[in-house]
């Protein structure tokens, strides 16, 4: 994932998290940037690179800056962990962290439950329907990470408008019972009023939002900021003229939805119709 702006992208980050260990540990051994870079033969620059995650570090230059620091293999052991290939996305904890901030959320998504309410169960059929090749260890952090996002559901959630295509509602993902559960997790969470969901009705004549899923994220003390997801991740955008687009899209597509009530009846008679067929 990357952020459309005019300067350059933020670290990723696992850099950063790296950077954070290469700075204690060199503190904690007493050591200036100039002393370490002196030591390792590289200029200040690198290593102040290094410690706000803007550089990458080569696995050599981990074990060097363990060896001149005595840090026992504190910054390869963060390395590993950094280059770990069960690592999750980056794009994953990106949107992890904005969603802590948010005061609003508003998701269109035209394919599946969007990922802020998937039960695990589904969470792990869709990561694996859509991410083909991945090991079950990448595959488990993959809900791991999705699951830690609902924590902003629990205590004092942001408001949440989402809208679904009726085929997000209706195509099975994993089976008939896992889509069941899904859209009873759904259904709780509309009779608790921790989202306003609406669906689009099947063939509304208008498809204001073809160009794909996106979100819009509204902060208390920051501009608004969109993501429209691809194939490999999602793209975050905060030019205003791109997020108003997607507010307008989004205004659309709540239009052409029904309301929350008729939603849930809709979802409600999906449900049964598969509890039918796996009884």
């Amino acid at each position: 994932m990357y952020l459309e702006s005019h300067g350059p992208p933020p670290p990723k980050p696992e850099l950063i998290r790296l950077g954070d260990v290469i700075r204690k540990t060199r503190k904690k051994a007493n050591f200036t940037q100039g002393q370490l870079a002196k030591t390792l033969s590289v200029v200040p620059s690198t290593i102040s690179a290094w410690e706000c995650g803007t550089r990458r570090v080569h696995e050599q230059s981990a074990r060097d800056i363990d060896r001149e620091l005595g840090s026992s293999g504190v910054v390869h052991r963060a390395w590993k962990q950094a280059n770990d290939s069960t690592a999750v996305p980056e794009w994953y904890e990106e949107v992890e962290q904005l969603e802590r901030k948010i005061s609003e959320l508003r998701e269109y998504q035209n394919q599946v439950i969007p990922g802020l309410i998937q039960t695990e169960d589904y969470a792990r059929a869709a990561n694996r329907d859509t991410s083909p090749g991945v090991t079950e260890a990448e595959l488990s952090e993959m809900v791991k990470s999705r699951m830690r996002r609902q924590g902003i559901l629990e205590t004092d959630p942001p408001l949440i408008y989402m809208v679904l295509e009726a085929n997000a509602v209706t195509r099975i993902i994993g089976n008939r019972k896992i889509l069941s559960a899904q859209l009873e997790e759904v259904l709780s969470l509309m009779e608790k009023r921790v989202i306003r969901l609406q669906v689009v009705p099947p063939n509304p004549g208008r498809h204001p939002g073809a160009s794909g899923p996106f979100r819009v994220y509204s902060f208390p003390d920051k501009p608004m900021v969109a993501s429209a997801e691809y194939q490999q991740g999602e793209i975050l955008m905060d030019d205003s003229r791109k997020v108003q687009a997607c507010l307008a899209v989004f205004s659309d597509v709540q239009a052409e939805a029904w309301s929350p009530g008729r939603s849930a009846d809709f979802i409600r008679k999906v449900k049964e119709e598969l509890d039918e067929c796996t009884a």
